[in-house]
């Protein structure tokens, strides 16, 4: 089994291969130093990338490989996924004025792969070497098992203590009117939902914590949380939109990866085979 790590020679993305590379030796899988080929990147800055990341690698006793495609970035890939046994590919994202601006990772989000994707959003290099905490922000208890299994083997990886922060989006109105009792009785409720999540950290021997927050702005929301505490990753869950829907209104995601304080993965599960 193999984990992939797409280079383009730049720090963003030697960063998301390192990230890639803790995940592959938690599972003794392979990690793929990929690159398509094309003019924008210098092969040689790449294959600097890919031989520090082989260097890296060493130290944990992981398997390395180099691979160049060629032809259309997205094709090549899905092409290659479908041949390669791969668990998560592991990209950076590069931030433009808006989000992915038609990169090759928002291309890869939009697609059903047989592989989990995880675009990774670069805020402080350094963070990588010192990921103790990491925080998952979830609506109320939608917490999938694929995502959940993502955000825990990371934890694990690095060792690190987690915080699964759970939004519950109200109206101005009602959080006006909400009592305490209430507010206790809800976050009590979703507590017991997440319980058997709770208990599988137990057995990781991963240290959990879960909060809670009413909120009409739940973005806003996350970001305030995330800057105010002790976070060096963040994960959230991505979601397929089509080109034409962020046109019409807001990507929350666009706005999570332009400003967030902390490095942040964005988890796609992988397609139905």
């Amino acid at each position: 089994m193999k984990v992939i790590a797409a280079i383009n020679g730049l720090v963003s993305s030697d960063v998301a291969a390192l990230y890639a590379l803790r995940y592959a030796a938690l599972f003794d899988y392979t990690l793929c130093l990929l690159h398509v080929l094309n003019p924008a990147d210098s092969r040689a800055e790449v294959e600097l990338s890919m031989a520090e990341a082989e260097e890296a690698a060493a130290q944990y006793g992981v398997k390395t490989e180099r691979v160049f495609l060629t032809g259309e970035p997205t094709g090549a890939i899905r092409k290659y996924l479908a041949v390669a046994r791969t668990d998560t590919l592991f990209c950076s994202t590069r931030m433009h004025r808006r989000f992915f601006e038609n990169s090759l990772s928002e291309k890869l989000s939009r697609l059903s792969l047989p592989a989990n994707l995880a675009v990774v959003r670069v805020a402080h290099v350094n963070a990588v070497f010192v990921t103790e905490n990491i925080l998952l922000p979830i609506r109320e208890d939608r917490l999938s098992a694929p995502k959940f299994a993502f955000f825990s083997s990371l934890a694990k990886a690095f060792g690190a203590a987690t915080e699964i922060y759970s939004i519950h989006p109200t109206g101005r109105r009602r959080l006006a009117t909400v009592d305490i009792h209430t507010a206790k009785m809800l976050f009590q409720k979703i507590n017991t939902r997440l319980g058997h999540y709770a208990n599988t950290m137990k057995l990781l021997n991963i240290p959990l914590t879960i909060k809670h927050a009413l909120t009409g702005r739940e973005v806003d929301q996350i970001l305030h949380h995330a800057a105010r505490h002790d976070f060096q990753l963040m994960i959230i869950g991505g979601r397929r939109v089509s080109p034409l829907s962020s046109l019409f209104r807001e990507n929350p995601m666009e706005r999570l990866f332009w400003h967030t304080p902390v490095n942040t993965i964005a988890f796609y599960a992988r397609g139905k085979e």
